[in-house]
Parts: C-alpha cells; sequence; structure tokens
C-alpha cells in the first residue's frame, strides 16, 4: 500500500514503524521480522494460497458477475524474471490480467510461465472456467481465433476482438467487404491531449457477407480510421474488429478506447509506480507472489475510489493505518 515493494523496503518500512504495527496489529513478538525472515516467508508461501486470497477478495469486491459488464483481457510479462537471453525463444513469467472496465478492478488474474503455457492457451482456460456472464471480452489480435470466439460465447458472454494479418483471410474479407459495403453507423471523434491529435473515424457494418465458417457468432465489424499527429509526427492506421453484439459506432468507439484502460492503469501503474519490471527479484516465483500481492494493492486503492494510484499513496501518506481502518481491521 505504501510502496514498499522490495525485500530491503519492506525491512525498512518495519523499522520505521515498528511501535505502530505492534500496536495496531497486536503483535505478541517485540520485535518484527528482519530482511531474511521476510524473504525466507516469501520463499516458503505457496503462490496457489495467494491466488486464493486474491481470488476470494475480488469476489467480495466485484458484484457484477452477471451484470453487464467490458472486461478488458490482456497479457503482461514480467521482465524481470527474463531467462535464455540468447535464445530465440526467451521464458519468463506472463501475467494475465481480467480488468473490468464499468469497477476499474481487477477481476480475474493467472500467472504462468511463457515455456510452460502459452497466453492463448492461459487465457482459454480462464474463459472454460470463469463464472461470469453477460460480459462482453475485449482481447487484441493474438486472441482472434475460433476457439476463443467459440468458447466465450458457450460461457454465455460476448466478443469484441481486433483482428490483424494473423488471420489473413478473415482481415482481407474485412478490408474487402468495408470499402464496398454502406456502414450501419459511423461516429467520428477527435482526441487532443499528452501532445497527441488524433482524428479516429469508426465504422460499423452489417457482418451477414463476412460468412466466415470459424466465426459463425459475429453479429458486426468494426473498422476504425485514426490519423493525426503525436508530437511533430504525422500517422495513419486503419485497424478492423469483429464483435458477436450489435451496436452503435460510438458505443464501439467508446469501448475500444477504454480497453487500453488495462494498460494504463493495471500495466502501467506497475511498472512504473511499483518498479515490478525492474525489480531485482529474479526468482520467478517469488517474482509471481509480489506481482499477486501489487494486483491486490491496485484493486484497495481502486475500491475506496482512487483511480489514480498516485492520489491514493497521496492521501495515505504516512498515515498508512488509515487503510486498516478502511478495511474495517483493528488488529483485535
Amino acid at each position: 500500500l505504501t510502496g514498499n515493494v522490495s525485500y530491503k523496503q519492506i525491512t525498512s518500512f518495519c523499522k520505521a514503524e515498528e511501535e505502530k504495527l505492534i500496536e495496531m496489529l497486536s503483535i505478541t513478538s517485540k520485535t518484527l521480522p528482519s530482511y531474511s525472515t521476510i524473504r525466507r516467508v516469501m520463499l516458503g508461501i505457496n503462490i496457489i494460497d495467494i491466488q486464493s486470497i486474491l481470488t476470494s477478495i475480488i469476489n467480495n469486491y466485484y458484484s457484477q458477475k452477471s451484470q453487464e459488464d467490458w472486461i478488458a483481457i490482456d497479457g503482461k510479462s514480467l521482465k524481470n524474471t527474463l531467462t535464455y537471453y540468447e535464445e530465440k525463444s526467451q521464458n519468463m513469467l506472463n501475467v494475465v490480467s481480467w480488468f473490468s472496465q464499468e469497477t476499474k478492478l481487477i477481476i480475474k488474474v493467472e500467472i504462468q510461465e511463457n515455456k510452460k503455457k502459452s497466453e492463448i492457451a492461459v487465457v482459454l482456460s480462464m474463459i472454460e472456467n470463469c463464472d461470469l456472464s453477460n460480459k462482453v471480452f475485449t482481447l487484441d489480435a493474438l486472441h482472434c481465433n475460433k476457439e476463443i470466439t467459440k468458447t466465450i460465447i458457450e460461457s454465455k458472454n460476448d466478443y469484441l476482438i481486433t483482428v490483424k494479418r494473423n488471420q489473413i483471410k478473415l482481415h482481407n474479407r474485412l478490408k474487402e467487404l468495408a470499402q464496398i459495403t454502406k456502414p450501419l453507423t459511423v461516429y467520428d471523434s477527435r482526441d487532443k491531449s499528452h501532445g497527441r491529435d488524433v482524428i479516429r473515424k469508426t465504422s460499423v457494418f452489417d457482418s451477414q457477407e463476412v460468412r466466415h465458417k470459424n466465426y459463425p457468432h459475429i453479429k458486426s465489424f468494426i473498422k476504425v480510421e485514426r490519423m493525426g499527429f503525436r508530437g511533430d509526427k504525422e500517422y495513419s492506421q486503419t485497424l478492423y474488429y469483429i464483435s458477436s453484439k450489435k451496436l452503435t459506432a460510438e458505443i464501439f468507439a467508446q469501448k475500444i478506447q477504454e480497453h487500453w484502460l488495462i494498460e494504463n492503469q493495471v500495466h502501467w501503474v506497475k511498472d512504473v509506480i511499483f518498479n515490478e519490471d525492474k525489480s531485482r527479484i529474479k526468482n520467478k516465483e517469488v517474482a509471481g507472489k509480489f506481482s499477486l500481492l501489487v494486483t491486490l494493492i491496485l484493486n484497495v486503492y481502486r475500491s475506496c475510489g482512487f483511480i489514480s494510484i498516485k492520489d491514493g499513496q497521496s492521501w495515505l501518506g504516512k498515515n498508512w493505518e488509515k487503510m486498516l481502518l478502511v478495511d474495517g481491521f483493528d488488529g483485535s
């Protein structure tokens, strides 16, 4: 909660706040654990137990299990766990997160070594075992395949997925149809922020002419044209999406933009505020445990109304015990 995410930082925090911690947490020992003890504990804790605790807490926080919500699904590699630098197939931990656009909570997390299980396989397994309904899963082009889309529909959910050249036939078909078909709805928007000036044109088309045997559940396909400047550099880009929902261009434009909140409010926060990629912890299992704990911390701040974690930490300041009171924990 206070941003201490390494053995050294945690030890320093314990020393600085020793008296208050002992009193608030009703600790019977007169001293707090040392650096070595904290390290041994993190090595000894079963990552499955942390995952179970996190899941239990998420279930308490996230009440929209059967209500409509858009869920961004994306993976993030933990660069500090990278091994086999010189090989083509490098190995590292990959964290797949499910981010609720409605609540801004991370509602599911799974960690796996990419040499043992691919991100595609992890996401497929998570969808197969999910207990959610009436959701729209938003995914990048990596997950544009018939197994993922079929499983999403069977789970009583829907999808919005980017289509790129990894699905060349589908991509080319959408590109061709967009050139000769009149869109059902069109939405234009402009974004002038963070040194960018971007114009977006979102067009939604009927899916009847797509006729792709691997994707029988498509109800709409979407074309997004982006053009503008990043700094003084001009650029243009066209992307295509498929969806099992039939919605307006304005709604699709909004939800496509909001998919990337998982980058800004989860991945970026973990790297920049909690220094996840720069962590000196190389042990894969321990790095995974710390990543799960950071996920828990993000959810605690968001459940308190802080979209910005920096704002939350500023509010907390040196009065970290406020968070224990918020959680209703008095140490008794």
